[in-house]
């Protein structure tokens, strides 16, 4: 890292990249003031992958290595002034960027489509990071950005004692962006009656008084209620409960599904000890 200047970490894939990820990504280092690293994970030579023929593995890199220039080169027209840097590391891309993550202010990945069951069974990146990574994670959609300058920032809140983390990152963002926030209170069925952190509420209103707020309560399936408003969305904020991969995909978790679904970024903040030092910097 350079210094103590704030690091916004993106990961790029060896085989491809998207450049919304990559252009958002960039959008949200340059509101930090921080760097932007760009990080490919590739196989390394040894065990696991000491069976991938060293021709593939040179491959590989070179393939990752050739987009991670074209991605850098990108970000830097997009937002000139940028300190852009760029990186390759051997092993698994979830443990790689983990490893890029333990200084970092937020990670980017890029949305995949695999369905639950192939998420099980091989693993998802943006799955394996999901409850696992010590900053918040921003999981972006293949699709380019609607651009509505009207959409706002939803954070969904619900019973489970992770909304501190996620109120914290909304707010923030919500402030930067100049974007109004709504702070949905998802309700299961059967339950008619919202039971939110109000005076955690009150407290982050005050301090970002300038940032429109509207509170609303959905009754349903909170996946299906989230999806939907995630069309309508700049960005969307989740609490992280802390369960582990497989048993997150067999009770069905909301951020997993979400990550797949979603029509805009989706933010997951992990609850931690100092949570509000988790979020983007208030400017």
């Amino acid at each position: 890292m350079n210094g103590d200047r704030v690091r916004v970490v993106a990961g790029i894939a060896p085989t491809d990249y998207r450049l919304p990820m990559v252009l958002w990504a960039a959008g949200e280092a340059v509101v930090r003031d921080a760097e932007l690293l760009l990080v490919c994970a590739v196989p390394a030579y040894s065990a696991p992958e000491q069976y991938l023929p060293v021709e593939a593995a040179d491959a590989r890199r070179k393939a990752g290595l050739a987009h991670l220039a074209d991605a850098a080169e990108q970000a830097r027209a997009a937002y000139p002034g940028l300190l852009v840097t760029t990186d390759v590391a051997a092993g698994a891309p979830a443990d790689v960027l983990r490893r890029a993550a333990a200084d970092a202010a937020l990670v980017v990945v890029g949305a995949d489509d695999q369905s639950p069951f192939a998420e099980a069974i091989t693993g998802s990146v943006p799955g394996a990071l999901l409850t696992t990574l010590s900053c918040p994670l921003a999981v972006v959609p293949p699709a380019e950005p609607s651009g509505d300058a009207a959409a706002p920032v939803v954070v969904a809140l619900d019973d489970t004692g992770s909304s501190h983390s996620a109120l914290a990152y909304a707010f923030a963002a919500a402030d930067q962006a100049r974007r109004a926030l709504v702070v949905l209170h998802c309700l299961p069925p059967g339950k008619n009656e919202a039971a939110g952190p109000k005076l955690t509420l009150t407290a982050f209103r005050e301090l970002y008084s300038r940032v429109e707020v509207t509170e609303e309560v959905a009754a349903g399936d909170p996946k299906d209620i989230l999806a939907q408003r995630s069309r309508r969305a700049a960005l969307l904020v989740l609490g992280s409960r802390g369960h582990g991969r497989l048993s997150s995909v067999v009770f069905g978790s909301v951020g997993r599904d979400l990550i797949r679904r979603s029509g805009c970024p989706v933010v997951v903040a992990r609850p931690s000890a100092g949570e509000v030092d988790g979020s983007p910097a208030r400017r």
